[in-house]
């Protein structure tokens, strides 16, 4: 009985433990941002045990690194769980059997990426890139939940395909943004994310530094107004594409709100002094944003194979 109502509810159910990993992976990059601003990296100084015990005694720093690595072993389960459910549901040989294994790969090395950033006390081109990593994880997660959403619905999202020029835009929107995150994680590990402390110049700089540090961060807000334009230009196309009322439309009108929100946010972080705590929302948003974008791509190229 349990089995045919598993196998009778198997879109609701994959779809929602999907989702679900989307949350947990979201949760954990802010979770390691709230690492990096309380300079908790060394909370537990080895690895995989905390202070050579599963649970350790805790004090502040300790807390929230074990925290991070406990979020990170609760998804390590799920996508076991999502494994075993995909085979299950769809097949060995299902694109859904394939993306949870490549979850399940790249969960691995998160975790020995984890163990490697401690190992080498925090190296910033590990901690880099053990964050992009995530976003990939972050990216499959939503690659899950759209390849069983489109089984589920059977309309399309899309009035139409996109004119070449645009499929361009979108696809160079992608690889951009992530170069984007990853160069402001890059720019954080080498201590010029506060060089700064005026917007939109830098110093009353803008093209000619006086110091290597002006240039690197300014190069971040160059990249992030150039990349920034395609994101606002795909939010607006891609929405005017979707069919009224999809799920499309409605991660493309909410990605470009959502991207103003986190320029003025950007702004606002710049006038507080680069405030830690305003710093984790900072690449909360990223997050969300990297989704997104993400969710459109994936929606296009489904709708494009079918």
């Amino acid at each position: 009985m349990i089995n045919k109502f598993l196998l009778r509810n198997k879109l609701k159910i994959s779809s929602y433990v999907s989702l679900l990993g989307i949350l947990m992976v979201l949760f954990q990059i802010t979770l390691g941002g709230i690492v990096r601003v309380t300079e908790s990296g060394l909370g537990c100084p080895d690895w995989p045990l905390c202070d050579g015990q599963i649970v350790p005694e805790f004090d502040f720093h300790t807390a929230i690194e074990w925290g991070h690595r406990v979020s990170g072993a609760f998804i390590g389960i799920l996508i076991i769980i999502i494994n075993v459910i995909s085979v299950k549901f769809y097949g060995r040989k299902s694109a859904q059997s394939s993306i949870s294994l490549s979850l399940l790969l790249l969960v691995v090395l998160e975790g020995v990426l984890g163990g490697i950033t401690v190992l080498t006390e925090l190296a910033w081109w590990i901690r880099l890139i053990h964050l992009g990593v995530s976003f990939v994880i972050l990216f499959l997660f939503a690659y899950l939940f759209s390849s069983i959403r489109n089984i589920k619905v059977n309309r399309k999202s899309f009035i139409s395909n996109l004119k070449i020029f645009q499929e361009y835009i979108l696809n160079t929107t992608m690889i951009g943004l992530l170069i984007l995150m990853l160069y402001g994680s890059a720019i954080v590990g080498l201590g010029v994310n506060s060089s700064c402390m005026s917007w939109p110049d830098c110093m009353g700089q803008w093209i000619k530094f006086n110091e290597s540090s002006y240039f690197l961060h300014m190069l971040h807000r160059y990249l992030a107004l150039v990349f920034g334009l395609m994101i606002l230009y795909i939010s607006h196309v891609v929405g005017r594409f979707a069919m009224r009322g999809s799920f499309v439309k409605i991660i493309a009108r909410s990605l470009g709100l959502i991207f103003i929100l986190h320029i003025l946010f950007s702004i606002g972080l710049v006038h507080a002094g680069f405030d830690g705590w305003l710093r984790v929302i900072h690449l909360s948003l990223a997050g969300i944003i990297w989704l997104f974008v993400s969710w459109l791509f994936i929606e296009y190229r489904i709708f494009k194979s079918t």
